[in-house]
């Protein structure tokens, strides 16, 4: 009895389990069938429209994709009814229809197609025309749309029509019954195939195979599901634009007739596209021109610059930026850059790079920074940088937007032109400032002592200059036969030239040499031009190029001449270092010719008798000075300088036909200062 006892309470579990299971079986086979599925009250009729068809008359109608023949075989007397044949595939079936009667009005076909008795009509000849309507079955019709997310994934914008490889995307499935009636017991599913299913919302889940019955859907019936997936990671090597998912949905379900319909619709994600973004920009529109120079690195040197040289004292400059992002989700490689080319007459003081610009992981970017510093003033544009690469065969550019640079400043162009023929020339020289700003100019020229000046030409030459003559500082010197003209503090503005002309002779070919202008402008912007020099007639023209060493030559127009460069005029310290063939020395007289009256005053070029004595003494002074100042240098600095004196006092002595009298008291003095040296 006890054994008996034990067990009944389980029982009761089993049986409270079993009825409560029950409670819902009704529920859900309620909610996968549709209530109302009888074929003789419940199917859903679709109007095909209406005939009239004369007594004896045939009519064919297309309904609902089948072709039906109609006709009206008779008519009652008293015109309430009419009887109507069907005949399909050649079957035939008749029925007498009546007007009045609600259970006789119409009569169906298998329950495909249903005729309706509207009228019955004559005409004036008395013949009878049965109006009919025409129906067939309602059939079900089930839409399946997808919609996908839209996701920013590293700053990439993801449609719902594209996938970001290892991210996931939220897939929702709407299924509506666009047809004309019901369908039950449907049962949608949707394998996932490569997608890995992350959340399956209300979905069953069999070998990554998602499933859902939604049972009965009446005519504009409408579900929406929802469910996460996740894409695979790239392998990085497979060309993204193969590689595509598609989410192919199938819904199935019965009509009222039993008979299976099968839906599908699909969804295909596909790659983002590769993409990148280029910038140019300038830190600045304008900038003044400045001074500057170069030094050159040696090897080795550590630099913040990738340049073999620096540039030193720039205090204007602007920097040129070139950023290229890959703003795509995919590694792009083997991309050419074409780079904005900087102007000739800028220059790149410093430059800096970051990344690699020829293979770029998604994400990355490259940084080029120039810091450039302008050679001459003027107007510069710098074309868009632009990007290609050969993506999987898909041909890609990308390109920048181009910017535009204004340099201020003066630009002094000298122009130093020779005409004549024989032995007689003309030198004109012209000065024009091309530049934006005004400028202070010192112009020099020189007259090599081969080559014979007119006298009075260069006043005739300014006479019909373009500045007055009161206005030009002009001073002429004379050395060795060679002659050095100057005008300074002249203003150029801009736009404007000045120009002066003087003549020479030459019994040879003729040599001349640049003339040299020193300008300078405001923000203390001052540097030199050169003109063309002439060798043997043929001129030479110069360039500045400051990386190349500053004024260089046209290489091509010196392959057959000798190539003569004058130097700016030099200070010596010793008259050792003088050579007699230079142009001009430090014994030159400068006149003062302001008021442009040209008095040359010529000095004896003989050398005097003297010269032989005075060379010997000279050396002999310098190297006694030199071994007294080593070995006393800090105890007779003052016995030094009186020898010094002396040592002028002689020289100019004996230039004054005194040597002899001077070279006597140089050596008692001499004398002395051995004997303090020797005590």
């Amino acid at each position: 009895m006890k054994k008996t006892s034990r067990h009944i309470p389980s029982f009761f579990y089993i049986i409270a389990l079993i009825v409560l299971f029950s409670s819902f079986l009704p529920l859900a086979v309620a909610d996968n069938y549709c209530p109302c599925n009888d074929l003789d009250t419940c199917v859903e009729w679709v109007d095909e429209g209406s005939v009239s068809i004369k007594w004896g008359e045939v009519k064919t109608v297309d309904v609902n994709g089948v072709l039906y023949t109609f006709r009206a075989d008779d008519f009652t007397g008293d015109l309430d009814a009419a009887l109507i044949s069907i005949e399909n595939d050649g079957v035939v079936r008749k029925e007498f229809l009546f007007l009045d009667v609600y259970d006789r009005m119409s009569f169906e076909w298998d329950n495909e197609v249903m005729v309706l008795l509207e009228d019955i009509t004559t005409d004036s000849y008395k013949t009878p025309s049965a109006k009919i309507a025409i129906y067939y079955r309602g059939i079900p019709e089930l839409d399946i749309e997808f919609d996908a997310s839209e996701e920013t994934i590293q700053g990439v914008d993801v449609s719902s029509e594209q996938y970001a490889p290892g991210e996931e995307k939220t897939i929702e499935v709407e299924v509506t019954n666009t047809g004309d009636a019901w369908i039950e017991g449907v049962v949608l599913e949707i394998p996932l195939g490569e997608l890995r299913l992350r959340e399956k919302g209300e979905f069953q889940v069999k070998d990554n195979i998602i499933q859902k019955n939604l049972g009965c859907l009446e005519v504009d019936d409408s579900v929406e599901l929802n469910f996460t997936v996740v894409a695979p990671e790239w392998d990085g090597k497979t060309s993204p634009y193969d590689i595509n998912y598609f989410l192919n949905a199938t819904a199935v379900g019965d009509d009222i007739k039993g008979d299976e319909h099968e839906f599908n619709g699909s969804l295909e994600l596909t790659c983002t596209d590769p993409d990148m973004e280029v910038l140019l920009e300038l830190t600045k529109d304008e900038i003044n021109m400045t001074s500057w120079y170069v030094e050159e690195l040696e090897s080795g040197t550590d630099s913040y610059s990738s340049n073999s040289y620096e540039i030193r004292d720039a205090t204007e400059f602007v920097f040129l930026r070139t950023h290229i992002y890959n703003t795509g989700l995919y590694t792009i490689d083997d991309l050419d850059v074409q780079f904005s080319e900087i102007p000739e007459d800028i220059v790149i003081s410093e430059a800096y790079d970051s990344g690699d610009h020829s293979s770029m992981d998604a994400n990355g970017q490259y940084y080029l920074g120039q810091k450039l510093i302008g050679i001459r003033s003027g107007k510069y544009s710098f074309d868009s940088v632009i990007v290609t690469a050969d993506i999987f065969g898909e041909e890609m550019t990308w390109k920048s937007g181009t910017e535009s640079l204004t340099i201020h400043g003066p630009h002094i162009v000298v122009d130093k032109d020779i005409s004549g023929t024989g032995n007689d020339y003309a030198v004109s020289l012209t000065l024009n400032n091309d530049g934006d700003r005004a400028a202070w100019i010192n112009l020099t020229d020189s007259i090599p002592a081969n080559v014979t000046y007119v006298s009075g030409s260069v006043e005739k030459g300014l006479a019909g200059s373009s500045l007055p003559l009161s206005e030009w500082d002009l001073s002429t010197s004379r050395s060795n036969d060679s002659y050095t003209f100057s005008v300074e503090g002249v203003l150029l503005p801009p736009g404007s030239s000045l120009s002066m002309s003087y003549d020479v002779s030459s019994d040879t070919a003729l040599y001349l040499p640049s003339a040299v202008c020193e300008f300078r402008a405001i923000g203390d912007y001052e540097g030199e031009v050169r003109s063309s020099f002439y060798v043997e007639g043929n001129e030479v023209k110069q360039y500045w190029k400051p990386l190349n060493g500053g004024w260089v030559t046209d290489e091509n127009a010196l392959d057959d001449v000798v190539v003569v460069q004058v130097e700016p005029e030099k200070e010596f310290e010793d008259e050792d270092d003088i050579d007699e063939d230079i142009l001009y020395s430090s014994d030159e007289e400068i006149l003062d010719t302001s008021d442009v009256s040209l008095e040359v005053q010529q000095e004896s070029s003989d050398t005097s008798f003297f010269s032989a004595i005075l060379d010997p003494l000279t050396s002999m002074f310098d190297k006694v000075q030199q071994f007294v100042g080593n070995t006393f240098d800090s105890v007779i600095n003052g016995v030094l300088s009186l020898f010094g004196v002396v040592e002028n006092s002689a020289i100019d002595a004996v230039e004054n036909y005194l040597y002899v009298v001077i070279i006597l008291i140089a050596v008692a003095v001499f004398g002395v200062v051995y004997t303090l040296i020797s005590k």
